[in-house]
């Protein structure tokens, strides 16, 4: 069932409430003009003369402390110049102090060993040193028969070392005999090549050796060549198999391309076909998923299974988001064709935006049963009502003309309940301070009163006031994208059994799956993308095989050239062989030729032949001669060597017995030192005493030293901390007394100014300057809104909240009444006061021209919230008691 609800209260307590604040005040300041008159003059030039005094003064008092202070220093500098003297006095005496007791420390230590001697210093020790020095001799005594024995063996490597150096020299000698010899054998072969040198038998000596070499190549390149032929003949028999086996591949393979061809247009039919039916299915989806809201109200209001109120609710809903709803208690908005896009995509009538409301609405019901309010329904004329509000944001919170009895509105996308919520604390506060609020809360008539009596506080505190209305009982949301969430409850149009928030909930998901059919969807998309990965692999199956009909033609063509190269080596290895056969025989009648020529060579040379064959075998023997005494020089300098070493070795056992006999001389010295101590223990001991005493006397005498010094300087440190203070004190009076002379140099010249500007003055006419109202109407704050009504007086009430809480989004309200005009400006009144000679005149107000519409916030502002409270129920008798009384509308919208 409908109902229609007035409240009659409300419209005389809003009434009274607006006729109380509508006094203007009007306040100016007054300023006269003086005229100053020759006394004033002199009294102008006598403040000149003192300022002037009063800088000369203050410059005197600087000389004197600057003088003050270079005393102070002077006398500074003497004190810690003694301070720093003393201190280096001081430190001597430490280091001093320091060394004797160091000294003491050693004194100390001499006599702990003196007296760990004296108690050594038996009978029985002396005794048995007495037997270790006899022992000792006994050692060094063997020490020196074995210094004696390596002596021996040195001298012993050195004659042996010499008569290896003789043996050396010999043999030398012998080398260099042989050398010369060898010379004159090399001289007798030379001699003997100069007589046949012109005879040509080196000619053809050399002759036969060239084509006996040439012969000996070609034997070998033909044997070489007849080894590659064979090698290349078994190669070509291999490439030829090869090639053979290849094509049988080929052609197995290119019926494999054929197969794989014919499974590709299986294949691309078979995606064809899945994309077609997830195509169809896309289609129906779009087409019901774009009657959006529209959609899943008409579906419920034509379901005959669901109750009358809850079809007659839906009915209503579907006619407000589809831009068709006209009663008696209201029609389709003017803005809905420009606003509302039914079911478009981040529309709030779309399906989308719809399931993103879900999550708010439980938040309502938290936020009440946890201020022990009732758990309010879900309205789906208010769930319109709230959807097309949300459409009606722009970037900026506005209030549209809509059937609403409260609407909150917010930015804040995230929790726009708790945006809401946190006026809780700022009414808390009110509370406190007025407790007379205390019962607002009570009802909702009580609401409605606070918000005609106490509009500014209830721009602070009213979404809050909304959402704990004790007499709710059902509610809507909508949300517009990321833009804006709109929380309506209507009262005009009023719905007798709601929807819980949990049915309302499990209604709608069931309407979104059935008409987002996700399920057929995703399954239909899963097939078509098997469906094209089967024929991405089909494709791949094709490319492969082609690629390996490609791969096993290159092969083929490879081995192909490889048999036309094998052919070809085997061609050219066989005609470099019968050209070898020729060169061959070729080479071997050159050899002939040469052995002939060389015979006739020989025979004609003869005598001189055979002297060079007789000069070079002496040459020979000679050298054989040298090599054997070479050899034996080599053994010689191998003697030598043998023989360093053995001095270097007896000499190093030398040393090391000499180095025994010392350190056995040592010893014995320390056992006589030993002895000498154990036997003179007593007078070692008291002289360690005396001089531990001495030691002990000079320590106490440096400490004393050090006390005195210390005290002195304690003394110096006093006097060099009483002059440093004064030095400060000096300074900080110096600073002061250039303070004051700033101060009065400033004065004077500011009291010379006045008088150029009196002079200046004295033949010049008053002038008799205006002034505007000191008191202008006070700018708004950011969270108020930025239109007041005209019947307003220009002057704000200075009580009145300048900022909302910091935490808190940016605040939008209004309040509204029916037949008014949207964005009306208040036009300021401008009150101009003007003195003359001690009167005060005010002129007319007049309306200001400089007072310009606010302009709107661009929408990438923080997040903003909005309250209205709605006019339906008094806006008639409200508006014609305000005509009757004469007071000019009240502007319909408040924007932040």
């Amino acid at each position: 069932m409908k109902k229609l609800r007035y409240t009659s209260v409300a419209v005389a307590t809003l009434a009274a409430a607006t006729l109380a604040s509508a006094n203007n005040k009007v306040s100016a300041d007054a300023t006269n003009n003086t005229v100053i008159t020759e006394s004033a003059s002199q009294t102008v030039q006598d403040a000149v003369s003192d300022a002037q005094n009063a800088v000369n003064s203050a410059q005197s008092n600087v000389n004197s402390k600057e003088q003050a202070l270079s005393d102070a220093q002077g006398k500074a500098q003497t004190t810690n110049n003694a301070y720093t003297t003393q201190q280096s006095k001081l430190t001597d005496s430490q280091k001093n102090l320091a060394n004797k007791q160091e000294a003491v420390k050693q004194a100390q230590n001499n006599l702990d060993n003196a007296e760990k001697l004296a108690q050594q210093a038996t009978p029985e020790n002396i005794k048995q040193t007495q037997k270790n020095i006899s022992d000792q001799q006994k050692v060094i005594q063997n020490a020196q028969g074995n210094v004696n024995d390596a002596n021996t063996e040195l001298n012993r490597a050195q004659d042996q070392l010499n008569n290896a150096k003789q043996k050396q020299a010999n043999a030398q000698k012998l080398v260099n005999d042989k050398n010369l010899a060898k010379q004159d054998a090399d001289n007798n072969v030379a001699k003997a090549e100069d007589d046949v040198k012109n005879s040509g038998l080196n000619e053809a000596e050399q002759n036969v050796q060239k084509v006996q070499t040439t012969l000996d190549n070609i034997k070998k390149t033909n044997s070489s060549n007849e080894s590659v032929l064979k090698q290349n003949q078994i190669a070509l028999a291999d490439n030829n198999k090869k090639i053979a086996d290849l094509n049988n591949k080929i052609d197995a393979t290119k019926k494999n391309v054929a197969d794989a061809q014919n499974n590709v247009k299986d294949k691309q039919q078979a995606l064809a076909t899945a994309q077609k039916v997830l195509s169809d299915l896309q289609n129906q989806v779009a087409q019901d998923q774009a009657s959006g809201a529209a959609g899943f109200f008409k579906a419920i209001a034509d379901n005959k299974d669901n109750s009358e109120s809850l079809r007659e609710d839906a009915q209503t809903a579907y006619e407000i988001v589809a831009g068709t709803y006209n009663s008696e208690y209201g029609k389709e908005p003017s803005w809905y064709a420009q606003r509302v896009h039914l079911g478009a995509k981040n529309d709030a009538t779309s399906i989308e935006e719809m399931k993103n409301v879900l999550p708010y609405l439980p938040k309502v019901n938290e936020a009440r049963t946890s201020h022990n309010r009732s758990v309010l329904g879900i309205s789906l004329t208010d769930m319109a009502v709230a959807m097309i509000d949300a459409d009606y944001q722009t970037g900026w919170l506005e209030h549209p003309d809509s059937l609403y009895q409260s609407e909150n509105l917010t930015t804040y996308m995230q929790e726009p309940v708790q945006s809401w919520m946190q006026e809780e604390e700022t009414w808390n506060e009110m509370v406190k301070e007025h407790p007379e609020y205390a019962d607002v809360l009570n009802s909702s008539y009580n609401i409605y009163a606070f918000f005609a009596n106490h509009y500014n506080e209830y721009l602070q505190v009213g979404h809050f006031l909304n959402l704990m209305d004790p007499e709710l009982t059902h509610f809507g949301m909508g949300r517009l994208d990321d833009s804006a969430v709109s929380w309506d409850v209507n009262d005009v149009l009023y719905v007798s059994n709601p929807l819980s928030v949990e049915d309302y909930t499990d209604l709608f998901n069931k309407y979104s799956k059935d008409v987002l059919k996700e399920d057929q969807l995703n399954t239909l998309k899963a097939n078509v993308a098997t469906a094209k990965q089967n024929l991405v692999a089909a494709q791949n199956a094709v490319k492969s095989a082609q690629n390996n009909v490609q791969s096993l033609q290159a092969n083929l063509a490879e081995l192909n050239n490889g048999s036309t190269k094998i052919n070809k080596a085997i061609s050219d290895t066989q005609a470099a062989l019968a050209k070898g056969q020729e060169n061959l025989e070729f080479e071997q009648k050159q050899l002939d030729q040469a052995n002939q020529t060389l015979a006739d060579v020989q025979a004609k040379v003869g005598t001189k032949a055979k002297a060079l064959d007789d000069a070079k075998a002496a040459q020979s023997k000679a050298v054989e001669a040298l090599s054997q005494v070479q050899k034996a020089l080599d053994e010689t300098n191998d003697e030598v060597k043998a023989a360093q070493s053995n001095v270097e070795t007896a000499q190093n056992n030398l040393n090391t017995k000499n180095n025994d006999l010392k350190n056995a001389q040592n010893k014995l010295t320390a056992l006589n030192q030993t002895l000498s101590n154990l036997e003179n223990s007593k007078a070692n001991l008291e002289k360690a005493q005396k001089a531990l005493d001495n030691a002990n006397d000079e320590a106490l005498q440096a400490n004393k030293d050090v006390i005195t010094q210390q005290s002195i300087l304690s003394s110096l440190k006093k006097n060099k901390e009483k002059a440093d203070a004064q030095v400060i004190t000096a300074i900080e009076e110096l600073k002061q007394a250039q303070s004051d002379l700033t101060v009065a140099k400033g004065r004077l010249v500011a009291e010379q100014k006045i008088a150029e500007q009196e002079a200046q003055k004295d033949n010049q006419p008053t002038e008799q300057p205006t002034s505007q109202p000191s008191e202008q109407p006070t700018e708004q704050p950011t969270s108020q809104p930025s239109e007041q009504p005209t019947a307003q007086p220009t002057e704000q009430p200075t009580s009145q909240p300048t900022a909302q809480p910091s935490e808190q989004p940016a605040i939008e309200s209004n309040t509204q009444l029916p037949g008014e005009q949207k964005n009306e400006e208040p036009q300021p009144m401008t009150t101009q006061v003007t003195t003359k000679n001690g009167e005060t005149s005010i002129v007319e107000p007049t309306n200001s021209s400089s007072t310009q519409p606010t302009t709107k916030q661009d929408a990438q502002q923080l997040p903003q919230t909005g309250n209205q409270k709605s006019s339906s129920l008094i806006g008639l008798g409200f508006a014609s008691l305000l005509s009757a009384l004469g007071l000019t509308k009240v502007n319909k919208k408040r924007k932040d």
